[in-house]
This record gives C-alpha cells, structure tokens and sequence, in this order.
C-alpha cells in the first residue's frame, strides 16, 4: 500500500515507520502523500488510542527533499505550491489521540519537524536534533520556527535556528525538546510502555487532556479553564468515566474502551 513507510496496527497503537533509509528518511513528495495518507487511516482506525511515528535504520529523519534545478518554480504561486505539497506536520499534529515520536537516529531539519508535530518524544541516546536551514540560506518551512519555540522557549529556538546547532539527547532533554533519552536497543520497548502508560490512564481523557493543553496556550487563563471544566462535563458522559468509577468501587484496575 505504501513505498516510503509501513503502516502497523497493534490494538490499541497505530505505528508509522519511515522506510527511506538510503535517503536518511528524508521526507519528500511521495512521503509527505504517504504520511498524509497513513495519519487519515490512524483516523480512521477502530481501537487506535496512541500513534508512533519512527525510522527504519540509523535515523529518524534527517534533511528535506530540495527542489530539482529544472524544476524551480519560476513564480510565487508555483513555490506555494510545492510548499504544500510537501508539508506533512499539521495532519499529525491534528490526531485527536497522543501521538509519540520515537526518535530512533538523527532528527533534523523536515525530520524535527515531525518529531515537534507529536506530542511525546522518546530519543535515543545517540540521536542529535536540530535545524541546518540558515547555513543553506533558507529556514524551516513546516512549523519549526512556531513549534520549537514553544517547546524550549524563544531564545533557545532562536539559538539553534540561527546558528544551525546540533543538540545531543542529553540536551535535548534538558531544554524540553525530548521528554525522555533510553539506548537505541531499548526504544522500542520504552515507546510501547509509554503508549501503555497513557492508554491505562482513560484514551477519551488523554485525549481531552490534549485539547486542554493545546487550545489553552492560544487562551487566557479564565478562558482556559472554562474549557477545562467543559471537557471535565464531557468526560462524565463517557462510557470510560463509567467503567473508571465502577473500577474503583469493584477495585480492580479499569478496562478503558476509549469511548
């Protein structure tokens, strides 16, 4: 079904791996439409209640796909549209359920991107991310500079976008770029105790957790909070609220549906 990736369903995570390895993943045209295309089937998945996105080989994601010299687009409307054609990271960023980037290798430039459009990120010890644009005359172009910064703060973003500095994991824990750093051997594993961590705690939460925290950085305290409490009377009409309070009454541990 795909030629640059693979498509994993495992109830209740739906993985996509990018499968470029002699391209170092690098995301271009037939990628970003394949990627588009892998997030609507998360989508549209019975029982999917956390995405993965990873790499096959020794990087995550690592440079962007450059436009051919005979294929320049010779006005700014043919420029806007090349740029569409290859953004992937709002269609990720848009899944209602967490998603986690497991950052197996290198991630730079468009492969920095996608690991920002998540919302979780598990690295490997010997991955280095960062952003190589301003030495080559360009900048990101796929929400590097809107998401970084909200991420680690403006001057850190700044300091990597502009000087094109590479961070280690260590790093890139330290700054809040990656939420954890385990050896390459063990991510797999990791990922999947994380996934099974956020499922255990109520997927419909999780993700009303996750409209919380977005949509509140755009709001005002007051307004924020207001929406909290709205999520909170959602929540009460769920079918997992239910089984969450009849689980503590029965103590047992609860067997979320995600609905």
């Amino acid at each position: 079904m795909y030629k640059s990736l693979t498509y994993h369903f495992d109830e209740p995570v739906a993985t996509i791996t990018l499968e470029r390895p002699e391209n170092w993943n690098c995301v271009d045209l037939t990628m970003a439409q394949e990627i588009r295309q892998a997030v609507q089937q998360i989508r549209e998945q019975s029982g999917a209640l956390v995405a993965m996105v990873t790499g096959t080989g020794d990087v995550f994601s690592k440079g962007r796909a450059r436009l051919q010299s005979d294929a320049v687009p010779t006005n700014e409307g043919g420029v806007s549209q090349w740029l569409h054609a290859h953004q992937v990271t709002s269609s990720l960023a848009g899944l209602p359920m967490p998603v986690i980037a497991v950052v197996n290798g290198d991630a730079t430039d468009h492969g920095l991107e996608l690991a920002l459009a998540c919302d979780l990120r598990i690295v490997s010890s010997a991955a280095y991310m960062g952003f190589s644009d301003l030495s080559q005359g360009t900048l990101p172009w796929d929400g590097g500079t809107q998401r970084l910064p909200r991420l680690v703060g403006k001057g850190r973003a700044l300091d990597m976008i502009l000087t094109s500095r590479l961070v280690d994991a260590t790093e890139a824990v330290n700054i809040g770029l990656a939420n954890m750093v385990v050896n390459a051997e063990l991510l797999p594993k990791s990922a999947y105790e994380l996934a099974s961590q956020i499922t255990a705690g109520g997927p419909v939460a999780a993700a009303y957790v996750k409209e919380a925290v977005f949509k509140g950085m755009d709001m005002t305290l007051e307004q924020g909070l207001t929406m909290e409490t709205d999520l909170n009377l959602l929540l009460f009409s769920t079918k997992d609220r239910e089984e969450g309070l009849l689980s503590f009454k029965e103590k047992r541990n609860p067997r979320f549906r995600g609905r």
